[in-house]
Parts: C-alpha cells; sequence; structure tokens
C-alpha cells in the first residue's frame, strides 16, 4: 500500500510575498465560454470564443487578524497572490501554482456556538500560472 499523504503544504494568500493567513478551503471555478454561430444556410457553421474567467471561493478562520486584514484588502481593492507554502515534502499535484492579481469581490461571515468563526471571501483571479511536475 502508498504511503498515506501528509499535505505538509497548504494554500495561503499572499501579500507583497508576505504570507497573510493559510486557507481552510478552495473552490476554483474555470469559465470558458463559447457561443456556437449559426448562418442562414446551417446551424453550427463557427463559434466565438468569448473572454475566460477564473472566479474562487476560499474561506478562512476569524481568528486573529486575518479576515480583518482581508476584509481590509477588499475594501480597498488590493490585489494579491494565492501561493503554495510548503512546510515540507512534496504532496502537491503542481509544483508550484501561481494565482496573480487575486481581487476580493464580496466577503461573508458564519458565526457558529461551538467552534471557530469562518470568513468566505469570494475572488477573481486576472492570471492563473501552473507548473506541472516533471
Amino acid at each position: 500500500m502508498p504511503d498515506a499523504l501528509k499535505w505538509d503544504t497548504r494554500l495561503t494568500v499572499m501579500l507583497n510575498g508576505v504570507a497573510v493567513t493559510p486557507i481552510d478551503s478552495f473552490n476554483p471555478t474555470f469559465n470558458v465560454p463559447v457561443q456556437p454561430l449559426h448562418s442562414l444556410e446551417a446551424d453550427n457553421v463557427a463559434h466565438i470564443v468569448q473572454p475566460q474567467a477564473f472566479t474562487f471561493t476560499m474561506a478562512v478562520k476569524a481568528i486573529g487578524t486575518a479576515a480583518a486584514t482581508l476584509t481590509t484588502m477588499a475594501l480597498n481593492s488590493t490585489a494579491f497572490t494565492i501561493a503554495v507554502q510548503e512546510a515540507k515534502g512534496n504532496d502537491w499535484t503542481f509544483n508550484s501554482i501561481a494565482f496573480n492579481d487575486c481581487y476580493i469581490t464580496s466577503v461573508a461571515t458564519t458565526i457558529v456556538i461551538d467552534g471557530v468563526p469562518t470568513t468566505t471571501f469570494n475572488c477573481v483571479c486576472l492570471q492563473a500560472v501552473p507548473a506541472l511536475p516533471g
């Protein structure tokens, strides 16, 4: 049996090369819309590729100053980067990944009675650069 993954690395919000907070959950959505083009003679004779969009939702624990820092970044439209923060090991699919020019578009906090509150951030990324292992 292969060894279980240790997950010693994690995604982190970076601002000017400094880690702001680790990310608890990350849900990306890539949208590459294609519109079929029709003519009077036939259907689907060509296609038009519309602009790509990459959005994501991330959740962080609302403890310390992390949620406040990210909320201030949202209010000021401050660009940030999502990067892999590696403690030890090599257990991610990508060698490295860079989500650059990210902006927070909305913020929501979930308050729970018996645990740590979580803040969810909806974001847009203007540049994603993956590097596959090899």
